[in-house]
């Protein structure tokens, strides 16, 4: 009997993800198919090409024709790759969840490819997952279906370290399947750097640019043989995406009824959704002013604006970069954007529209010589604006090559440069979480000395969690009951004591979730006198018994009794 030759692996106690039988099915079905490598590569860009057409998932579209690459390596030559996977962590910049969009691509090139052996999108289940997990060999992994096993974190309740365990065990009982985990509420790597043995590739479903919504609005217009003036784009694209998607079915709708294509001849008889024009019409300091909360936040940021122009009137204008510390969703990148505006209004800075967001990998490169032109691009696209980046700190996360070259100490090294060369009209804002943030700039005295201005975003209360969510609800013209009030208070109360609590973020994905659930309970009770607009106590209570929060104490400091 021949000896087995995966038992010589490192990790002898997975069966590796490529078997030998698996590899015999996938040369079957190719057989079948007839499908060439010309043909096939055709095939996947056509695939690839959907994400073209979704704002936020196209950078994705390179990852995946990397992953194809690398499966024709791996089924053409004999690589000597310790444990081979195609498992993804997804993470979420973005308000919108556009997950499915990019999962169902995934699993076409997947299955199209013969990584995966059917096209199946698999979540999982909190309870299902659970039950397996504490069974663990006796668990039935092994009787699921084949497909892409999907998990959320936020679903399932999980954190990076408690899952580990739990995927040793589902990665050895199901050596056939592909894992994508999606997380929007951990910081940037920490999944990869927890899982990395086991998920070599990661996506990003990115924040939705002005640039983005102005070709979704074009490419909108012109497929439904509309013409428009560059003017209207610019305007329509100053709106939130989801107030855009309606304020262009108000458009096609009255071009048609009027028989109409050319949309200037119809736009002011065009009533459009509320909170559309009136917000462009505000200054960036009544902005300011109508956020929630962010007392000492708006405080100091009107204490900057008129340092700024006093010194402006001494022909004494200082570097107008900043630093903002604080926890998810404290509204660090919107205060960002409003600082944008104020600073153009004040002639501070050249163009308003001009907010460019970055991240890790927005400015360092892979190999050799990539990083400074990455990082001089975004300086360059930022001019006579904003560059905004979040989680700063990671830059300072130095990872050597094997040749010893730092590519974080690059980037940084560039950056400067363009902090220094451009202050006059460039605001470099840099943000995280504070200690993190801290201590890069405590280990960096080049970036410590070129920012000016340093901002802390506290965490809201509950109170004003509670303001938040009954903000969104009177924008998209909902009612809330008067018994609601307590339950979320007292919600929020709770799931603040959880490290990973992301703030307004966490409430926007409990509003997305409670509205699904207002419209099922209107649905199933079909009574012709129920309020539509109106979300009961009911509809929150399903949302916050299924997110099961868990509580973790913050470590204290000193000796208890």
């Amino acid at each position: 009997m021949l000896e087995n030759p995966y038992k010589k692996k490192k990790f002898e106690k997975f069966v590796p993800f490529v078997e030998v039988e698996k590899r015999r099915q996938r040369k079957e079905r190719k057989a079948y198919m007839k499908i060439s490598e010309e043909l096939l590569d055709e095939e996947n860009e056509k695939i690839l090409s959907k994400l073209d057409d979704t704002i936020g998932l196209s950078k994705n579209k390179a990852i995946l024709r990397d992953i194809v690459n690398y499966h024709k390596v791996m089924r053409q030559y004999e690589c000597n790759i310790e444990f081979e996977n195609y498992n993804i962590v997804i993470r979420n910049n973005s308000s919108y969840t556009l997950y499915e969009k990019l999962i169902s691509v995934i699993a076409e090139i997947y299955y199209k490819n013969g990584i995966i052996l059917e096209p199946n999108v698999l979540y999982f289940n909190p309870d299902e997952f659970r039950y397996n997990a504490r069974r663990k060999e006796k668990s039935n992994y092994k009787d699921i279906k084949e497909g892409l096993i999907v998990l959320d974190l936020e679903e399932l309740g999980r954190t990076p370290k408690g899952l580990k365990e739990e995927i040793d065990v589902m990665i050895e009982q199901m050596p056939n399947k592909a894992f994508i985990i999606l997380e929007n509420e951990f910081r940037e790597g920490e999944v990869n750097a927890i899982l990395t043995e086991y998920f070599s590739w990661s996506m990003k479903i990115d924040v939705i640019s002005n640039g983005e919504k102005e070709l979704y609005i074009k490419k909108f217009m012109d497929s439904n043989g509309l013409t428009y003036e560059e003017k209207i784009v610019k305007e329509l694209s100053d709106n939130p995406y989801y107030l855009i998607k309606n304020k262009l079915i108000n458009i096609l709708v009255n071009c048609k009824m009027n028989n109409e294509k050319n949309i200037m001849k119809i736009l002011k008889n065009v009533e459009m959704p509320e909170n559309g024009k009136e917000n462009t019409q505000k200054t960036g300091m009544q902005e300011l002013d109508e956020l929630i909360g962010l007392n000492e936040v708006k405080e100091q940021i009107k204490k900057v604006v008129s340092f700024v122009k006093a010194s402006k009137k001494r022909n004494n204008i200082p570097m107008l970069h900043m630093c903002f510390n604080g926890n998810p969703g404290t509204g660090k990148t919107t205060v960002a954007r409003i600082v944008g505006k104020i600073f153009a209004e004040e002639q501070i800075l050249s163009d308003k529209k001009v907010f460019v967001e970055a991240q890790r990998c927005d400015l360092i490169g892979k190999y050799v010589g990539h990083t400074a032109p990455m990082t001089q691009r975004m300086i360059e696209k930022s001019l006579g604006g904003i560059l905004f980046i979040d989680e700063a700190y990671s830059l300072a996360s130095y990872i050597q090559d094997e040749g010893g070259r730092d590519y974080g100490a690059e980037c940084i090294a560039t950056l400067l440069k363009g902090m220094e060369d451009h202050r006059d009209n460039l605001c470099v804002i840099l943000a995280g979480y504070t200690n993190e943030m801290q201590h890069m700039l405590g280990v960096n005295p080049g970036l410590e000395s070129r920012i000016q201005f340093t901002i802390e975003f506290p965490d809201y209360s509950s109170e004003e969690l509670y303001t938040i969510f009954k903000d969104l609800c009177t924008k998209e013209k909902y009612k809330v009951s008067n018994n609601v009030k307590a339950f979320l208070i007292e919600h929020f109360n709770k799931a603040k004591q959880n490290k990973n609590f992301s703030n307004a973020r966490y409430v926007r994905n409990l509003y997305e979730k409670v509205k699904i659930e207002q419209a099922y309970r209107i649905n199933i009770n079909a009574n012709e006198n129920e309020n539509v607009n109106l979300i009961k106590k009911c509809d929150i209570e399903k949302v916050v018994y299924s997110l099961k929060i868990t509580c973790e104490e913050k470590p204290q400091i000193g000796f208890s009794a």
